[in-house]
């Protein structure tokens, strides 16, 4: 697994953030045909909405994959959260990215989950970026 400093996870964030802009929009086509199956009652249509919902699915997960190859950790998909591996004071942390966010602003320990981010403002105030 890759390990990141603060600067390095910024940077690959900006090959990240337009993949997650691409997974939402085909969650977004994926959650329409979904819908729209429910009220489909000609089975041949359904039938041909299946096979399109299943091709949607798998290019989101290729895009996650893709997230994945560069160094990201997938942590949620709704919305869609990011950790990057990262070592402070002799261990290891995750810096955390959400969404909607414009760029990485908080770290967590390894066994916190996103309810335990802490601004990165903290860790400059250690010294380590």
């Amino acid at each position: 697994m890759k390990v990141f400093d603060l600067d390095s996870a910024r940077e690959l964030l900006t090959l990240i953030k337009p993949l997650v802009e691409t997974i939402n929009i085909k969650k977004q086509e994926l959650y329409s045909i979904l819908a729209r199956m429910e009220e489909e009652e000609d089975k041949l249509e359904r039938l041909y909405m299946e096979s399109q919902s299943r091709e949607i699915d798998e290019e989101i997960r290729r895009y996650f994959q893709k997230i994945e190859a560069l160094g990201g950790v997938i942590k949620g998909i709704d919305p869609i959260l990011i950790d990057f591996l990262s070592f402070h004071q002799n261990r290891y942390i995750w810096l955390c990215w959400k969404e909607d966010e414009d760029t990485i602003l908080y770290w967590h320990e390894l066994d916190e989950g996103f309810a335990g981010r802490k601004p990165v403002e903290l860790l400059k105030e250690d010294l380590y970026l």
